[in-house]
C-alpha cells in the first residue's frame, strides 16, 4: 500500500488522473460512482491534497517516477455531488501557461440568463405599451356608428 492507500483507492486516483470522471471510474470498476466520490476523499486525505489532479501527480510522482497524462480540461459539473474534488480553483502548487485566472464557474451562464430575462421583459413592455395604443384605435374603426 502506497502512504496507507488501498487498492483502490489507488486505482481511483490513477483512473482520476486520467481524466475521467467518476461516472466512468465507477463503470470500469464495476461500484456506483458514490463510491468512487468516497475512495477518492479518503485518498486526499492520505495524500493531503484537495484535488484530483494534484492527488494523481503526487501518486504517480512519488512512487512510479513516471508522470500520468492528465487531461486538462473537466467535463464534470460543479454542482455534482458524486465529484469528490474535481475542483479546477486556482491553485498557487499547480503550473498553467494560461496568464490569467480562471474565471469563476458559471458566471457567463448567470449573465446569459440575466441578460434573456430582461429581454423577454423589454419585449413584454414593448408588447403591452403597442397594446395600449393599436386596441383603442382598432376598437374605434369597428364599433358601430351609432356607439360611439
Amino acid at each position: 500500500m502506497r502512504d496507507g492507500l488501498t487498492p483502490r483507492e489507488s486505482e481511483c486516483v490513477r483512473l482520476a488522473g486520467l481524466g475521467l470522471e467518476d461516472k466512468e471510474i465507477a463503470a470500469r470498476l464495476d461500484i456506483s460512482p458514490r463510491t468512487v466520490g468516497n475512495h477518492l476523499h479518503r485518498a486526499y486525505a492520505k495524500l493531503g491534497v484537495s484535488d484530483r489532479k494534484i492527488a494523481a501527480q503526487r501518486l504517480s510522482s512519488d512512487y512510479s517516477g513516471s508522470s500520468i497524462l492528465i487531461s486538462s480540461t473537466s467535463q464534470t459539473s460543479p454542482d455534482d455531488p458524486t465529484s469528490a474534488g474535481q475542483s479546477d480553483d486556482a491553485d498557487p502548487d499547480r503550473s498553467s501557461s494560461w496568464p490569467l485566472p480562471a474565471p469563476p464557474r458559471g458566471v457567463l451562464a448567470r449573465l446569459g440568463i440575466i441578460v434573456a430575462g430582461a429581454a423577454i421583459a423589454l419585449l413584454l413592455a414593448i408588447g403591452i405599451v403597442t397594446a395600449g395604443m393599436v386596441l383603442p384605435s382598432l376598437f374605434d374603426q369597428i364599433a358601430p356608428e351609432a356607439s360611439r
